[in-house]
Order: structure tokens, then C-alpha cells, then sequence
């Protein structure tokens, strides 16, 4: 039997019940070496938002078998129970070259219910900032059509994935992309997820769109491709590569929130995103003051900020 509740905890909850930031999607397991590590995109960028002092929700399904944790202390949570959380495998590609290295084999092992648009509290859909990240087709796209205020941020991950034999994770055409790139503000997508050929028209019907491409950094398309620039990664030895992209695309979002700069708001979600590869799982996730003293330090290397 499914239950929907929410869950506060924590010091920094809003004086209102309108949330600054708000992600949506599963949050997930990752299994590690037979340990259960929290993840999935709404993990990890709501728990940055909540790191940089703002007030930060997410809504999600999970299930009986889902591990409580500290990880989202200050963090509300709309969610639904089912019987099994959302579990991934990641594995390593075996051969190791500067193309390849950080990708993996992905495979899943349980799926969570889908997320009902009743699980979302009335009041959330008018978050100052929106950031709608499924990780395995857990959403309808039309969900976007609630948020008439916000900020949209879209990782569109999830509606480009399918479920192989023995659970491998494999891309897909994104069916119903020509409705959302030209609703929302910005678009991230990573290099392993999408089909090459399919860029050029995500690029074309997006206000900003950015691909990821770990550690050869990333390209940030303006203005349905008419300005072009690449934003370098911050290299550091990688410990886990895992929510590297989904810190890149909150951090940015916060950022750009601020000062409407999408090229300053790019070098600073890389480099929030540089500390995620550090640690393992959302251990890794930093908070405001630590990206400005990295970002600093390396002023001459990446520009002024």
C-alpha cells in the first residue's frame, strides 16, 4: 500500500511554505561494492542548494526498503512509499583511455513508482527555482506546464533512458523534446546520455543548453545556438564521478539566478561540480563559501569571477 507524507527537518526551513528550490525526481540507491549510497539528481541538487543556506525541497517516490539518513537534514521531502526504491549499478568501463575514462555501464536493479502529481505539495509549484531531473521516466513532461513563476532547470536523463535485458541501462530517443526546450530556461544533458546526431536540435530549441562531458568540461549553447562557448573542467583526482552533472546543473541555475551571466554561472557550476568527483555519493557536495575560495584560488586559470 502506497503512502504520500512530508517531512521536515533541520534548521533551515522557509518562514512560508513557498520553497526558494525545489527538485523533482527519484531519489535513488546506488550500490557500491554491496553498500547502499544515496543518489539520483534531485539528491544531489537539492542538497547543494541546501548547503548554499536556501530553503530546499524534494519530491519523490521511494520505497519500504529506502535508508533513512543525514544527508537531507534541512531538506523537506513530499514522497511517496512504494515497495522498493529506484537501485542502480554503476560499473567502470573495463578499458580505460582519455575518451572513455569516467563513463560507465549503468543497470538497474528495482524501480520505484511513478511520481504522482498529487505527492507535490500545492504551494512548491511556485518555487522561486524549479529543477525537474527524473532519472528513469518516473515524470511526464508535462508536469512543466505548473510552473508559471519559476526558474525551470531541466536534466532530461530520464526520458532518455530504457531499461535492456538484464536491466542495463540504455539511450532512447527523447520523444517529446520539442515541447519543453523552449519552456524552460536551461537544459543539461551529459554526452553519454544523449545521441550526437540529436544535439543540434536540443541546441536549436533551447534558450541555454548545456552539454557535459566530465572531464573535458562542457558546452554551453546560447540563444538556440547562435553564441557558443566551452567551460573547462576543474581537474581534480577523481574518487566517484557520479552527480558531477547534477551539481553542475543546480549550481548553475543558483548562480545564474543571481546574475542572469550564463558564462559566469558555468565556470561556477564547474567548479562546484569539481568537488563532487572527490568523495563518494553526495559526501562530495560543497557549499557556497568553499566554491568561491577554489574559484579564486584558480582566477587565472578559469577568469575572473
Amino acid at each position: 500500500m502506497k503512502t504520500v507524507g512530508e517531512k521536515e527537518e533541520g534548521l533551515l526551513q522557509p518562514k512560508s511554505p513557498h520553497p526558494f528550490f525545489f527538485s523533482l525526481g527519484f531519489i535513488t540507491h546506488d550500490l557500491c561494492e554491496n553498500k547502499k549510497i544515496i543518489g539520483g539528481a534531485s539528491a544531489y541538487s537539492a542538497i547543494l542548494a541546501r548547503n548554499f543556506g536556501l530553503a530546499s525541497t524534494i519530491a519523490t517516490s521511494i520505497g519500504k526498503d529506502f535508508e533513512e539518513c543525514d544527508f537531507f537534514k534541512g531538506i523537506r521531502l513530499a514522497y511517496q512509499i512504494g515497495e522498493r526504491t529506484t537501485t542502480f549499478i554503476n560499473k567502470p568501463f573495463k578499458e580505460r583511455s582519455e575518451d572513455i575514462s569516467g563513463r560507465r555501464i549503468q543497470y538497474v536493479t528495482s524501480v520505484a513508482d511513478r511520481i504522482k502529481e498529487e505527492t507535490i505539495p500545492e504551494e512548491w509549484f511556485t518555487a522561486e527555482i524549479v529543477y525537474i531531473c527524473p532519472v528513469l521516466n518516473e515524470l511526464e513532461e508535462e508536469i512543466i506546464k505548473r510552473f508559471k513563476r519559476s526558474m525551470i532547470g531541466v536534466a532530461p536523463q530520464g526520458w532518455m533512458r530504457n531499461v535492456g535485458e538484464g536491466g542495463i541501462i540504455e539511450k532512447k530517443k527523447w520523444e517529446e523534446a520539442n515541447e519543453v526546450l523552449s519552456k524552460v530556461d536551461f537544459v543539461i544533458v551529459s554526452e553519454e546520455d544523449v545521441f550526437e546526431e540529436d544535439v543540434p536540435k536540443y541546441v536549436e530549441f533551447s534558450n541555454i543548453f548545456v552539454l557535459t562531458k566530465g572531464r573535458k568540461g562542457a558546452e554551453l549553447h546560447l540563444d538556440g545556438g547562435k553564441r557558443h562557448e566551452h567551460i573547462p573542467a576543474y581537474e581534480r583526482e577523481e574518487v566517484d564521478a557520479t552527480g558531477a552533472g547534477d551539481v553542475f546543473g543546480a549550481a548553475f541555475l543558483l548562480r545564474y539566478y543571481e546574475t542572469k551571466d550564463a558564462v559566469e554561472s558555468a565556470l561556477f557550476a564547474s567548479c562546484a561540480a569539481s568537488f563532487v568527483v572527490e568523495k563518494e555519493g553526495v559526501e562530495g557536495v560543497p557549499c557556497r563559501e568553499a566554491v568561491i575560495e577554489r574559484m579564486e584560488k584558480e582566477r587565472g586559470v578559469f577568469g575572473s569571477f
